[in-house]
């Protein structure tokens, strides 16, 4: 195994891989929600509209610094490279609403498709490329929803910009990618609500511009409109639960080992042009079987278009390993909310009984949102990647869990786990697993990795869980849900450590309970090996409680397994087994012994 030594000194870096970013801004805050993309066929009457049935406005203005890539009307999807005919075609077109009429386009990667020619990469340049609209009277409303459809490929964290202004010189700037995840399609509509109120309403000359500076892929939009606000309505726009810790953090993966009692915390936000009284969360937790836990928030108002969050009065204490949906509903007292299918927000967790994990997959690695193996500059270096959990509880991590993103050449690269924790000015080493060669079936999975020695946490400690690899060819750890800034940490190949602004949590979590400990077994079970190091034969020398069924294996560094003794029941007493080494290769291995339902590891090593 090669030991990390690392330089504990923390700089932030500029780097950009696959919408992981450094920033300068050291402040930990939750990131706003996207737009509502809430479909309201009840909706109240647009008093202007836009389907491009007559094709783009002679009016409307096209700001193409490129001048290779303008908005363009169109009834194709996209022709670029990406879609597997080298752009001789074009993909489907979008499915809005009025897309028999045609619709707008920013058709990047066919641009500089072209121009530049193929595969994506250095010769791909970022095409800033907007539309805009004459000026639309709104002097009448006392409040403005702008609504229109989209589809897209999202492009490696580029923002999808829309702007209004009141006076065509002053703006105020949306983005609309509503957190999709890098290199992936966005739903077809993707429905963009936003209230554009404080900017728009009661004013008679109000101009929206649409556009991004963007390398690759595509943006198609279609049917916008302007409209009044429903009366009352109000938004659930997300939901968290927040640990008792200081930092509060949300894990989607919480261990009954590490117990605190969570908080639940609901944004609502005002999507009228008027203030609201008396607004509410109305709270409730499912086990799967029925309600496990339920609350409400204190009430309070808001201001128009204002998000601000509700706590809900009383906390609730894990006491059951399973997985939970909570979901929160927006109440308004006193009133009827004049859009109820958007006062709703749902979201899922797993409460187990030794894992803690910041990412939101729960069945293998669904959903990932791709992954992230290096950054640009450190390519083929040493690169570690993690999360930042709170401990509560004194503890010790046996296992690393990593998750190995859905890429080929991943197979056959060198992998491993490491702990930290922080001391107060630094990330401290605290244990590190064997080094382990990714096998073919382990792409697009989790491996489960054994610590050297478990590393010892202590309750209120902040713990720092990473992958890591070598370099050479860099291997791809898997991505999930955004998370707030400074929840995920890295190193580079000189041992300096980073923090990421707009991350995404890293699929690597901590074990507190794989089987390396004894504590569970030492009243029934313990064995021994010797000698260790050992040359052509290793004893396992054990001792039961009472008759047991036991099996043996000895595993390489690997995880293969080299040598077995299939499960045989045993006496009470002292036992032994003989494995002969003569034909393994010198090395480390792990000895498994399996006592009836309980497995306890032991590392042992082999010199000539």
């Amino acid at each position: 195994m090669k030991k990390i030594l690392l330089a504990f000194w923390m700089v932030v870096v500029t780097f950009a891989v696959n919408a992981q970013t450094t920033s300068k801004d050291q402040t930990a805050t939750r990131p706003a929600p996207g737009h509502t993309g809430i479909i309201n066929s009840d909706r109240a009457e647009p008093f202007w509209e836009e389907d491009f049935g007559s094709g783009f406005p002679s009016d409307w203005a096209i700001i193409d610094s490129s001048g290779i890539c303008p908005w363009t009307y169109t009834f194709d999807g996209t022709w670029g490279y990406w879609n597997g005919d080298d752009g001789m075609s074009a993909n489907d077109p979008m499915n809005s609403t009025t897309a028999d009429n045609g619709y707008l386009i920013c058709d990047n990667d066919s641009a500089n498709h072209y121009t530049y020619g193929q595969p994506s990469g250095t010769t791909y340049e970022y095409l800033s490329s907007y539309f805009g609209t004459s000026a639309i009277d709104c002097s009448g409303e006392t409040s403005v929803i702008l609504r229109f459809e989209q589809t897209f490929r999202y492009n490696n964290g580029v923002a999808m910009i829309v702007q209004v202004s009141n006076d065509s010189s002053s703006w105020t700037s949306y983005d609309v990618s509503g957190g999709t995840p890098d290199n992936t399609f966005s739903d077809d509509p993707d429905i963009v609500v936003l209230n554009i109120s404080p900017i728009a309403a009661g004013e008679s000359t109000v101009y929206l511009r649409f556009g991004w500076s963007a390398r690759v892929y595509f943006w198609s939009i279609d049917d916008i409109s302007l409209s009044p606000a429903e009366p009352n309505d109000i938004i659930m726009q997300n939901g968290f639960w927040q640990d008792g810790g200081v930092n509060e953090y949300q894990h989607y993966k919480i261990p009954l080992s590490q117990p605190s009692p969570i908080t639940f915390r609901g944004g609502i936000s005002n999507n009228t042009g008027e203030v609201l009284d008396d607004i509410s969360v109305s709270f409730d937790l499912n086990d799967g079987t029925g309600s496990v836990f339920s609350g409400t928030s204190s009430t309070g108002d808001l201001n128009s278009t204002e998000l601000d969050t509700f706590d809900v009065t009383t906390t609730w204490t894990p006491d059951a390993v399973g997985d939970y949906t909570a979901t929160y509903t927006a109440v308004i007292d006193g009133v009827t909310d004049g859009d109820l299918t958007n006062n709703e927000f749902t979201d899922q967790f797993q409460i187990t009984s030794s894992i803690y994990g910041l990412d939101n997959l729960t069945d293998g690695l669904t959903g990932s949102s791709g992954g992230i193996s290096n950054w640009s500059g450190n390519g083929g270096f040493t690169f570690g990647i993690g999360n930042v959990h709170e401990i509560f509880v004194d503890d010790e991590v046996e296992c690393v869990e990593i998750g190995i993103s859905n890429l080929a050449t991943n197979e056959g690269q060198v992998v491993y786990g490491v702990v930290y924790v922080w001391n107060g000015s630094e990330w401290e080493w605290r244990g590190q697993t064997e080094d382990y060669n990714v096998t073919a079936a382990d792409v697009g999975q989790v491996v489960s990795l054994i610590m050297d020695d478990p590393a010892y946490v202590a309750a209120g400690e902040l713990m720092l869980v990473c992958a890591g690899h070598y370099g050479g060819t860099d291997t791809e750890f898997a991505q999930a849900q955004a998370v707030p800034d400074q929840m995920v940490y890295g190193y580079d190949g000189d041992g300096t450590f980073f923090w990421l602004a707009s991350p995404r949590a890293i699929v690597c979590r901590a074990n507190f309970s794989c089987g390396l400990g004894t504590d569970e077994l030492e009243n029934t079970v313990s064995f021994d090996c010797y000698p260790n190091p050992f040359d052509s034969q290793l004893n396992v020398a054990f001792e039961l409680s009472q008759p047991t069924t036991v099996s043996l294996q000895l595993m390489d560094i690997n995880g293969r397994i080299v040598w077995t003794q299939g499960a045989e029941e045993m006496a009470s007493g002292k036992n032994e087994a003989t494995i002969n080494t003569a034909d393994l290769a010198p090395g480390v291995y792990t000895i498994e012994v399996q006592m009836g339902d309980q497995k306890n590891y032991q590392k042992v090593i082999l010199e000539r």
